[in-house]
């Protein structure tokens, strides 16, 4: 296979899986948020028909976490007075959910754009030694397997610092986030090339 095809069908297919990637997180994003929504509608029934059941509730909550009744009664009592506040603090207490901001369609929106976006990206890195190696140096160019294997080295080395970057958001040492990150993502992409040469054959 040309560099010229792996290049058409690389990026024909990096742009279809991005958009598939960003539609489906928006869609899922937008289906949680009006679940979560409607989730609350019927706590704020339950609040509106029976409050003293919504405030006991809340009450044994705030017990079971070390709270005296006496200090949890006063607490939530306190706070049933504002029907929107408490039905919001039940949804989390309760529930463990977050209430979406009213814009939460918009919201779901930019997440779609942030997933395309970054699947599109990272994605690309794989084809750039089928594109940077020929111009930089021009020998490798009539060479396929010296082209793929570059492009396996970037890739791993992409894993690998996304891995990296990844700690930054957790508490994971960053090496051990890059080498999990290399170790699955490289196991994805053995199983994928595997499966493509068993089918080619």
């Amino acid at each position: 296979m040309t560099s010229q095809v792996v290049l058409i069908l690389g990026f024909s297919n990096i742009f279809a899986d991005a958009l598939s990637m960003g539609v489906g997180e928006f869609l899922s994003s937008k289906a949680h948020n009006e679940w979560v929504l409607s989730e609350r509608k019927r706590e704020m029934w339950e609040m509106e028909n029976y409050p003293e059941g919504e405030i006991k509730e809340m009450i044994d909550i705030y017990t079971e976490r070390g709270m005296s009744r006496e200090d949890a009664t006063v607490c939530i009592q306190t706070m049933s007075k504002y029907k929107d506040f408490f039905v919001d603090v039940m949804m989390m207490e309760e529930l463990d959910l977050q209430v979406p901001n009213e814009d939460y369609v918009m919201e779901s929106f930019k997440e779609g754009i942030i997933m395309f976006c970054s699947f599109a990206f990272f994605g690309a890195f794989p084809l750039l030694g089928y594109v940077i190696v020929p111009i930089i140096f021009p020998q490798f160019a009539q060479s396929p397997d010296e082209l793929f294997a570059v492009a396996c080295s970037v890739t791993g080395i992409v894993l690998f610092l996304m891995g990296c970057v990844k700690s930054l958001f957790s508490a994971s040492h960053w090496l051990i986030c890059g080498l999990e990150t290399l170790f699955l993502g490289g196991a994805c992409a053995s199983l994928a090339y595997t499966i493509g040469q068993v089918v080619g054959g």
